[in-house]
């Protein structure tokens, strides 16, 4: 019949894959209509649009969310629904179990997000290539982070923006020589010095894909608290309290990862190393944070 589009078995017009799914059902001039599924216990925003009176529907087919902040939550389920129109801040959510929600928009969004999610594979799918130890110690960062992020009870915007940070904090290792990168023995200075550069090169390419704070955050993630780290041997308060918990995560995982010149440690003896540098390198509240999840997990 003239006029009527029919799609079966899941299929779409058009599907974006990163780190979270969005299909694209149906469109018609300005009008879309998607479908956006989320993985569980995962943060995520929704950010002032580009355009001028912009809305967007939003629709619980399956499971559920937190909206909102930790000073104002609302949980919302399955049948619920919300919209945002002209708004002037980011609203934060967070995916209590694996969730689907129609995604309806006054204006084509769908275009802007392909190219938004595109430009984030291919920094990952770089990384990967590149180190594939990198790509896998960056997911297990980004899910120690995140974890501390809320037992520590940081709001919604900030443990989202430390997933995006922990997620990302290693791809400027893409411009580090291959020969220094994955070198089986001890690095010399100056191959040191090199490998050091990797947190501004990885700052820089993240620059204008995320907010500021992305970038800011992923430049510090090897700063330490006694101005021993690197690039601008910041201090303290000088350092963001995201950086201070992407520093902790990112240590556990290195010190506990096999590599192909060393074993990994086991977790105790990892955390042990972690709590005697309290103060010096690390922050307190973030480490006893990181043991506690250890211990709620069965692994310490």
């Amino acid at each position: 019949m003239e006029g009527l589009y029919i799609f079966k078995d899941s299929k779409c017009i058009d599907q974006i894959i990163g780190t979270s799914t969005l299909n694209l059902l149906a469109k018609k001039d300005n009008f879309e209509i998607m479908l956006y599924e989320f993985k569980a216990d995962r943060p995520n925003s929704i950010t002032p649009g580009n355009f001028k009176d912009l809305m967007e529907f939003y629709y619980i087919i399956e499971g559920s969310i937190v909206i909102g902040t930790e000073v104002e939550s609302i949980r919302m389920q399955k049948g619920d629904y919300f919209y945002v129109q002209n708004i002037k801040e980011t609203v934060p959510f967070r995916t209590v179990t694996d969730t689907k929600m129609l995604y309806i928009t006054s204006q084509p969004v769908y275009n802007l997000l392909s190219a938004y999610t595109h430009d984030l594979k291919n920094l990952l799918e770089k990384s990967e290539a590149k180190d594939l130890y990198t790509y896998r110690h960056s997911n297990r960062v980004q899910d120690y982070s995140v974890r501390i992020a809320d037992k520590l009870g940081l709001s919604g915007e900030i443990n989202y923006t430390i997933a995006l940070a922990s997620l990302f904090h290693d791809v400027g290792k893409y411009f580090i020589p291959d020969e220094i990168l994955n070198k089986p023995s001890k690095l010399s200075n100056d191959e040191f010095k090199y490998i050091k550069k990797h947190s501004t090169y990885s700052s820089e390419l993240l620059q204008g894909k995320f907010s500021k704070d992305v970038a800011t955050i992923v430049e510090q993630h090897h700063e330490r608290l006694d101005g021993s780290g690197y690039p601008n041997k910041l201090k303290e308060n000088e350092i963001r309290i995201e950086a201070k918990i992407i520093a902790v995560a990112d240590s556990y995982d290195a010190m506990t990862s096999d590599r192909s010149y060393r074993s990994g440690m086991p977790p105790n003896q990892a955390i042990e190393e972690l709590k005697s540098l309290i103060g010096k390198f690390y922050d307190k509240n973030v480490v006893l944070a990181l043991e506690m999840i250890l211990k709620d997990e069965g692994i310490l």
